[in-house]
């Protein structure tokens, strides 16, 4: 069993972390911003969130287990 969870929510996300006396926020990420889908991949600890900003558009993230920070995923490029 884990002991962190991330929660992706219309206000950002949410890193919990278990705690003796329960689940307590430990970092917050993309503040004010939509995230939609988080991925777990399991081969190399990567993490992906998915985000959508209004009229923006959607944008993928990820944060390796290498570096902690979010990255944006460039977009494929099309002739």
């Amino acid at each position: 069993m884990s002991d962190v969870l991330l929660v992706g929510t219309r206000k950002g996300l949410f890193t919990l972390t278990k705690t003796s006396s329960g689940w307590e926020i430990s970092q917050v990420d993309f503040v004010g911003q939509t995230v939609t889908m988080l991925l777990d991949d399991p081969r190399d600890q990567t993490v992906y969130a998915s985000l959508t900003l209004g009229h923006f558009g959607s944008k993928l993230h990820r944060r390796t287990s290498d570096n902690p920070d979010w990255e944006e995923v460039a977009v494929p490029v099309y002739p």
